[in-house]
């Protein structure tokens, strides 16, 4: 008889606020990400884009960045956050800047978007970062946002785009959750001889 592979318990499963249903997209989500959350082999590394907070997206203008990421990496997760800058009035109400910011990310490899569109920025938040408390309870959700993951290909770019439609300049940084292979110790300690540093082994 084929002894069955055990349930993987981390903190994926654990939610006080959520319930594990199957037909949910969260339950769907995991089930793709099994194999990687058996995997011994990858580690987790976050980027972020920006990497400086202080440098604003300009009002209704573009940036783009490339990240590169090691080949081989999955990237499995996006959250956003936007509470640096000002809130934009509308109405005599504050509204959250996250909604004005859309996002894209596309592999610089075969050009495929990760996304089907852009996406407000605000669908990655973790919670509102306007307002008041009442109002940020209303509109937490659980972060990070999960992706079905996508396997990122040599030579491991990533091109984001970030698109500010608001009045004002909006400080905000996008993370990407990858998933990147480890570097076995013997490649590593190849590695190290290669750059001149044996030395410090």
């Amino acid at each position: 008889m084929m002894e069955q592979e055990r349930t993987v318990l981390d903190g994926w499963l654990y939610s006080n606020s959520m319930v594990y249903l199957p037909t949910t997209y969260r339950a769907s989500v995991l089930a793709q990400m099994e194999v990687l959350r058996r995997a011994r082999g990858y580690r987790a590394r976050w980027y972020v884009t920006p990497e400086d907070s202080d440098e604003p997206v300009v009002a209704f203008s573009q940036v783009e960045y490339q990240v590169r990421v090691q080949p081989g990496s999955y990237l499995w997760g996006i959250t956003f956050a936007a509470p640096f800058g000002e809130t934009v009035d509308a109405d005599d109400e504050d509204v959250d800047p996250a909604k004005f910011i859309h996002v894209q990310v596309t592999d610089a490899c075969t050009e495929t978007p990760l996304l089907s569109d852009y996406a407000r920025g605000s669908h990655f938040a973790g919670f509102a970062s306007f307002g008041s408390v009442a109002s940020q309870v209303k509109t937490s959700r659980r972060a990070p946002v999960m992706i079905m993951p996508r396997l990122i290909g040599d030579p491991g770019l990533l091109d984001v785009e970030i698109y500010n439609g608001a009045s004002v300049d909006v400080r905000c940084q996008l993370v990407l959750l990858v998933a990147e292979p480890c570097v076995p110790y013997g490649e590593m300690r190849d590695l190290i001889e290669k750059a001149g540093m044996a030395g410090i082994l």
